[in-house]
């Protein structure tokens, strides 16, 4: 259809629908909707170029309702894809809501009757518009593409959802027809496989074992049963980008598919630090606290070590910060299923890293069988296997030491300082041993509704009776708080600023003010 609304049309008729359907025919592969949106907005392009030349070789000019015409006269009309026709009677307009204008009465080859049309009508109408500009618009499909290729993918996609003859699914559009039949006995094949195998499963994988037609091309069977894994709730894609691997629902650990509640924190907000507190939380590694990165992976790096914090001690997690995504491979579904390999006692622990609160899951047995106290350090490592890590602590000869230790008393959360077997190595600042979780657990519920800033008033004695000098670090700090409740550094220490109880004296540390001495 000719007129400055050609590229609104784009992607929304019959005759695109099946000129896509011929074309994934033709390729007998799948095609990512942009490349669709591409090829029609090419084609169109050269059907229109083609059309408006042999409506100017034909000589008869195009209707428009703009114009005046007499009996005899030849047009050739666009919504009926050019057809000419003749002009037998002219007559005035009868409707006086549209003023004065002309009916002519058409004759098409092949038609008992007439047709009639608008003349002499100068109002906006789509078919009154110069098709001039639309000519000079055509003059290039590649900048054509940069123009409307957004709006025509979005146009696509809608209309395609609604073709029962199309399928889609990640790697682009298929005819349905063209799929081999996957039936549930071929599901029931893949849940054993990956079962048996304790191991999620490439569709590469699953296809060696099922009985499909020799005729059905590869690439239709991977969509196929790509389409049928994905529409049965008993299996969960979690591979890499771009390389589906299906495991089981039933076997995925639950910490993996809903965020335990331990690690659920308020939204940081937006606040500068100064230097010297900046550099404090950047050394927390925490997943709430990307200062504006979200969660897009850093450098690439052979490892990342942590200091293990009490929430994710408890929930058996460690946070996905943007080093640790990028020991992984980028994944965009809601969980990635990884390896962890035990350095030290050589055992495999399953895992997932997932999207939905940047943490890995899967750790607590292992947290457990080595001891470890929120304040460890733990280190992630590459290996060759993009998807297997190597997961370590630092261990040394248990020995005791005066250690914090902190503990739930009728509501408050208090500190002291007691003789403890440690046989980790540990950041100082950031260690306190839990002796009754389900004591904190409760201060945590009854401090639910107060404050950050008062919490921290309220736990900041409590922690400066353990130092001589009555001077409590950032990190202890934000180790504490995050005992009964999460919290980010960012959002700690934006409290610690603001606080007129805390004063900070330089390297970190924090003390009582004069006026909350007194």
């Amino acid at each position: 259809m000719a007129g400055l609304d050609f590229w609104q049309t784009i992607g929304t008729t019959s005759a695109d629908v099946e000129h896509l359907y011929a074309l994934i025919l033709e390729r007998g592969a799948p095609v990512a909707s942009r490349e669709l949106a591409t090829h029609l907005i090419e084609w169109r392009v050269r059907e229109e170029e083609r059309r408006i030349a042999e409506s100017a070789a034909r000589g008869a000019p195009l209707y428009q309702p703009k114009q005046s015409y007499a009996v005899g006269q030849h047009l050739l009309f666009s919504v009926f894809d050019d057809r000419e026709g003749e002009i037998v009677h002219v007559r005035a307009g009868e409707n006086a809501r549209y003023g004065n204008f002309k009916v002519i009465a058409v004759q098409f080859d092949g038609e008992a009757g007439v047709r009639e049309f608008a003349a002499d009508y100068p109002a906006t109408h789509p078919l009154n518009q110069d098709p001039a500009p639309l000519l000079e618009s055509l003059s290039g499909a590649e900048q054509a593409v940069i123009e409307h290729g957004d709006a025509v993918t979005a146009r696509l996609i809608q209309r395609l959802s609604g073709e029962k003859e199309f399928v889609r699914i990640e790697e682009g559009w298929y005819l349905r027809g063209l799929l081999p039949q996957i039936h549930d006995g071929h599901l029931n094949l893949a849940e054993a496989a990956i079962e048996q195998a304790n191991d999620a499963q490439s569709t590469a994988e699953l296809l060696k074992i099922m009985d499909l037609p020799p005729t059905a091309k590869k690439n239709a069977s991977v969509y196929a049963l790509n389409l049928a894994l994905a529409s049965d709730t008993r299996f969960d894609e979690v591979g890499p980008s771009n390389e589906p691997r299906w495991y089981l629902t039933r076997l995925e650990l639950p910490e993996s598919r809903e965020r335990p509640a331990i690690l659920q924190a308020a939204p940081a907000r937006a606040l500068t630090l100064p230097d010297e507190l900046e550099t404090v939380a950047a050394e927390l590694h925490d997943e709430t606290d990307t200062n504006g990165n979200g969660n897009h992976p850093a450098a690439p790096r052979d490892e990342v070590t942590l200091v293990l914090t009490y929430p994710h001690r408890r929930a058996g997690t460690l946070p996905m910060t943007p080093a640790v995504r990028a020991l992984v491979p980028a994944f965009t579904r809601p969980r990635l299923k990884i390896t962890l390999v035990d350095s030290i006692m050589g055992g495999k622990l399953i895992a997932f890293a997932v999207n939905d609160g940047q943490y890995i899951a899967g750790m607590a047995n292992w947290f457990a069988a080595h001891k470890l106290a929120p304040g460890a350090y733990v280190t992630l490592k590459r290996t060759a296997d993009p998807l297997t890590l190597h997961l370590e602590y630092q261990p040394q000869r248990e020995r005791s030491l005066w250690v914090r230790v902190a503990r739930g008393l009728n509501g408050k959360l208090t500190f002291a300082q007691e003789r403890r077997p440690v046989a980790h190595k540990y950041d100082e600042d950031m260690l306190i041993l839990v002796n009754d979780p389900p004591s904190i657990d409760a201060v945590a519920q009854s401090l639910r509704d107060q404050r950050l800033g008062a919490l921290l008033e309220e736990i900041f004695p409590e922690l400066a009776k353990l130092s001589g000098a009555g001077r409590v670090h950032a990190k202890t700090l934000y180790s504490a708080v995050n005992l009964v409740r999460r919290a980010g550094p960012r959002t700690v220490l934006g409290a610690l600023t603001e606080s007129r109880a805390i004063t900070s004296v330089g390297g970190g540390y924090f003390v009582l003010s004069e006026d909350a001495r007194r």
